[in-house]
């Protein structure tokens, strides 16, 4: 019998949690092709690729995403962070301002963006913090 999207899902999050991406993988593509639209699966598909460095799969899936929801800020930090760290700053820009735009813990200032010093009204997500208060 084959295991249900969301124990495969579960499981698959224990691992990344775990730091076993890899081992992740094949589950959460299991549970993908059981429910191929549902964000939260190909999120943590995403997650589970970008923590291989497989980031050309993790950009294909975070932009599939973001079509199906351009206000999924948690996605489109993801992507930021992709094309970041693929020496794609400049088109980063783009999806950190949106993150935290309409995330706020997803606006942080940044000391430099692609080795270069931001801009002064620049805004990144490099991870989410917690706003004070």
């Amino acid at each position: 019998m084959e295991a249900d999207a969301y124990d495969l899902y579960r499981s698959a999050q224990r691992l990344i949690e775990q730091r076993d991406a890899s081992a992740a993988v094949p589950m959460l593509e299991q549970a993908a092709r059981q429910l191929p639209d549902e964000p939260a699966i190909l999120r943590l598909l995403a997650l589970a690729h970008y923590g291989t460095a497989s980031f050309t799969v993790a950009e294909s899936l975070l932009r599939r995403l973001v079509a199906a929801d351009p206000l999924d800020a948690e996605s489109l930090h993801m992507l930021g962070k992709t094309l970041d760290l693929t020496g794609r700053s400049e088109q980063a820009r783009q999806y950190y301002a949106l993150a935290g735009h309409l995330t706020p813990a997803y606006a942080v200032s940044c000391r430099t963006w692609g080795g270069e010093p931001a801009p002064a009204d620049a805004t990144c997500a490099m991870e989410p913090v917690t706003p004070a208060g």
